[in-house]
């Protein structure tokens, strides 16, 4: 039996395209059967399920689902935490209907009735989060992430698709790289990971908490959301036809065997480059390098 806990259902009907409106009907349907006095909460704007999170906290919610794409729970989360670590123990539950929704591949859940089916089993996982401070319009910024910190490329090609590509679906992201590859890469990135100082030119980085990014490429397939540590991958002095080699090989995850590809494990890493790189947790653009992050090891609770 599940435990009474507060419960509430965070929705974001503009996820996929309008998917999370189309589903949120039979997804309310299930979930009241088993929690009655669930509060639901309609996120109507970009930031909007971030002050519900702050709202949750301030308020003693015990058990939020939420209904979107890896964006919906990014902002969830930070609410949470933005004035650190809740007083109350939260449960956090994830029902894919976004774009993306790279998270939940780790736990082999695609569908949103596997996703509610996983809640209402009472399945929880323990995973980590990451905290991360980054500059934002000359003033430092605290967040924190669940799936993936991508720096420089990887950012640029989130803000290409976000802006021109949405309408081509799972498709967007693949071409988004293809035409972000037209201007190559110039930059040189300075890292300290776990204490150890690293040089990388003409590169672009992923940070890794988990193993999928952009629906189903598998950017990080070493990565274990539980394990306490984040997974660096480095795409160090690549040019475009090295990208194009790399990138055909994403989706199976055999990447990483690419000798111009580099990858480490830590629990604290620091990020410099010049010229500053954007930056990208969880499909959500954030500012720019320099960049601090630690990860807090078994941080969430995640019904899945």
């Amino acid at each position: 039996m599940l435990p009474d806990l507060k419960t509430m259902l965070v929705v974001n009907p503009h996820a996929g395209r309008g998917r999370g409106r189309k589903l949120f009907p039979a997804v309310r349907e299930r979930l009241e059967k088993e929690f009655p006095g669930m509060a639901v909460r309609v996120s109507e704007h970009a930031g909007h399920a971030f002050e519900i999170g702050r709202e949750a906290a301030e308020n003693g919610w015990q058990r939020i689902l939420t209904l979107g794409g890896d964006g919906t729970p990014f902002e969830v989360v930070n609410g949470l935490y933005a004035e650190g670590r809740p007083r109350q123990a939260v449960e956090l539950g994830m029902i894919p209907a976004g774009t993306g929704n790279s998270f939940l591949r780790d736990f082999s859940l695609f569908s949103w009735r596997d996703a509610v089916d996983g809640i209402l089993a009472g399945k929880r996982r323990r995973v980590d989060l990451v905290e991360i401070s980054y500059d934002k319009e000359g003033k430092s910024v605290r967040q924190y992430f669940l799936n993936i910190l991508g720096v420089g490329l990887i950012a640029d090609v989130l803000k290409l698709t976000n802006e021109k590509l949405k309408g081509f679906g799972r498709f967007s992201y693949g071409l988004a790289v293809l035409l972000r590859l037209a201007r190559g890469m110039r930059n040189r990135m300075l890292l300290t990971v776990d204490g150890e100082k690293l040089e990388f030119a003409e590169s672009a980085l992923v940070v890794s908490n988990s193993k999928f990014t952009g629906g189903g490429m598998k950017i990080a397939p070493m990565a274990d959301s539980g394990d306490g540590m984040v997974d660096l991958v480095i795409f160090q002095e690549v040019g475009r036809r090295d990208i194009l080699n790399i990138f055909s090989r994403v989706f199976k995850g055999t990447h990483i065997a690419h000798p111009k590809v580099k990858t480490f494990r830590a629990a604290e890493v620091t990020i410099d480059s010049c010229p500053a790189e954007m930056l990208m947790a969880d499909g959500e653009l954030l500012g720019l390098t320099p960049l601090r992050l630690r990860v807090l090891p078994g941080e969430l609770a995640i019904l899945a």
